[in-house]
């Protein structure tokens, strides 16, 4: 790995002061984070760049306009013109100024015959056309051209470790101009070899192509928030279609590093010399002695899954909650983009989040219990929390648990006594809000129980919680799973589920019997149950009998998940007609990737 590149990627950006306008009360509000915009950080002073182009305003794969030549953006992107011949000069300066009296000349004494150039792009780009312009009495008079993708299985040191895709080549060429056209193409690399033994010279490089490179990836440095943080909904406006992707995903850590540095120690294991660590971690200190020392006692470079968490799952939105751990003082996002397409690339506007310092409490633990449930049942649960203050942190008064489905609270307690509460509406009945209408808490090891009822249908299911101070405006802050009450023994906020067999529960219909004759009363016929191990949507089909056997009615339903589910049925057959009065069969039937099944139930039609 670069060090060039470790130093970009690890530096800390420290918030402007207008960004965290700390007071000597309490911290004001909500603060915003952005990068890009109108109004945002630059792309490229906070984070590296890869196959990615700003030249538009919006971040997003290189592109080549098939009028520009591709090489005006060769050092923007990281690119450059080499030749083992040309140690001294730069070409890539040289070749690229559209200026002919700056130029790359090979004479005799320096053995033309094998001399080779090589141009790296800096990024895949898609090209068709390559050009390269000599002088009337010094060009090069025979040559091979070859081109490669860039693929990092066939890179050593960040290099091809051969070319062999020819694209052109012309041991008689008698013009001063090389110009070779091509089928469109992914090109990171070109290599043009001299096949004379004549001096030649080359005045000006040019490429050519049409669209976007297939990929690119943006990664941040670390951002520094000042202090612990709780961080609230994240957004990337973002334009992309059915051809094009971007990725995004965070991750937030309590050291300036993210990364680990060990070096070589004098004790062998086996062939190789053993590695340590190089402290104090998490530092700057321990990149800058990586750095100092001889490339042959650099040990390896690892990520610190200790003091920082894992990178997140991808934000199916691009926007909603911060998916990384919360009280971080750092964060780090990184952007993947990727095109089945050449003429078509996603882009990026902006990036931002929000967040507030200090944290309502050093830390809020919460547990559990039971740990292990039934699946399909209502269970009654018993949910811990206990926190620790600092003399920054204003407590809570509010708490949050998500839920799978709607649940039932029963009672909460504050230090074995029960308190008074009220549910608050928040419009979404899996999350399960609480006020606390006379009391708070802010004193280190206060322990609040919460009982409530609730169906649990998924194995593993992890009952997340939040925290809330609604005297001020501060974000809420995230339980973390721990010992938070020493009369269970779960120490975790997921539950563990019996499996069971069955895919289908509680198959009931309602009403018994009902009359479909428009009269508003009782005209449908709700077919209830419940769904288990249906980790994805699946299609559900509920078809109906008469007592004879013949198919009256098949109603398919797609897109269903684990848990309560209903499905309807008008009274009417396949042609639309209602149905004479009697008896009929309702079978249900699913078909999921752990099984299949099919339960069954009578109901009557009446007039």
């Amino acid at each position: 790995m670069m060090i060039g590149f470790l130093k970009s990627r690890l530096r800390v950006l420290q918030l402007a002061a207008a960004i965290l306008c700390f007071s000597a009360d309490r911290v004001p509000a909500v603060e915003l984070y952005r990068v890009g915009g109108s109004d945002g950080t630059e792309w490229g002073d906070i984070g590296q760049l890869n196959g990615l182009s700003t030249a538009s305003g919006d971040l997003q794969p290189a592109g080549v306009n098939p009028a520009r030549d591709a090489l005006g953006d060769l050092t923007r992107l990281g690119g450059s013109i080499t030749s083992p011949q040309a140690s001294r000069e730069n070409l890539t300066l040289i070749l690229t100024d559209n200026n002919d009296e700056t130029l790359w000349r090979v004479t005799r004494d320096r053995r033309p015959d094998g001399t080779s150039m090589v141009i790296d792009l800096g990024a895949v780009l898609p090209i068709n056309r390559l050009f390269f312009q000599g002088v009337s009495d010094s060009f090069l008079r025979a040559f091979e051209l070859f081109v490669h993708d860039g693929d990092p299985s066939q890179l050593r040191n960040g290099a091809p470790v051969a070319f062999i895709n020819q694209v052109g080549s012309n041991l008689e060429q008698d013009d001063p101009v090389i110009e070779v056209g091509m089928p469109l193409q992914f090109v990171r690399f070109i290599r043009l070899i001299s096949r004379t033994s004549q001096e030649f010279t080359i005045t000006e490089v040019e490429v050519f192509g049409d669209g976007f490179a297939p990929s690119g990836d943006f990664l941040s440095d670390v951002i520094d928030l000042g202090g612990p943080a709780n961080i609230g909904q994240i957004s990337l406006a973002a334009l992309a279609d059915e051809a094009t992707d971007v990725v995004l995903q965070t991750r937030s850590g309590s050291v300036p590093d993210p990364l680990l540095y060990y070096k070589k120690s004098e004790v062998f294991q086996g062939e190789d010399r053993a590695e340590e660590l190089i402290i104090p971690v998490g530092s700057p200190e321990a990149l800058e002695q990586y750095e100092d020392l001889f490339n042959a006692d650099k040990g390896s470079i690892e990520d610190n899954i200790d003091e920082w968490s894992p990178w997140s799952a991808p934000y199916e939105d691009l926007s909603g909650d911060f998916l990384s751990t919360g009280n971080r003082q750092y964060v780090q996002f990184r952007l993947t983009f990727t095109s089945e397409d050449a003429r078509r690339g996603a882009s990026v506007e902006s990036f931002d989040f929000e967040y507030s310092v200090p944290t309502l409490a050093e830390a809020v633990i919460g547990e559990v219990w039971p740990s292990e449930v039934t699946l399909g049942e209502v269970e009654s649960f018993d949910y811990y929390l206990t926190s620790a203050f600092g003399a920054g942190n204003t407590g809570f008064d509010r708490i949050e648990i998500r839920t799978p489905f709607s649940a039932d609270v029963r009672d909460v307690e504050l230090n074995g006594a029960a308190i008074p509460f009220e549910r608050v509406d928040t419009g979404d009945a899996t999350r399960m809000t609480l006020q606390l209408t006379q009391d708070r808490v802010e004193t280190t090891d206060d322990v609040v129980r919460i009982g409530f009822d609730a169906l649990v249908t998924v194995y593993g299911t992890t009952f997340f919680g939040k925290v809330f101070d609604t005297t001020g405006e501060e974000l809420g802050q995230n339980v973390v799973a721990g010992d938070a009450s020493e009369l269970v023994a779960g120490n975790r906020l997921a539950v563990q589920g019996k499996l069971r067999s069955e895919l289908i529960l509680d198959l009931d219909s309602s009403p018994g019997a009902f009359s479909p004759n428009g009269d508003g009363i009782n005209d449908e016929l709700q077919v209830s149950y419940i769904l288990l191990r249906a980790l994805a949507a699946v299609p559900v089909e509920l078809t109906v009998y008469d007592m004879s056997g013949r198919r009256i009615r098949s109603l398919e339903k797609s897109g269903q998940f684990n848990g309560p589910q209903t499905v309807l049925w008008d009274g009417r057959d396949g042609g639309g007609t209602l149905v004479p009065p009697g008896i009929y069969l309702v079978r249900l039937s699913i078909d999921t990737d752990t099984g299949t099944e099919e339960r069954s139930l009578s109901v009557g039609v009446a007039y």
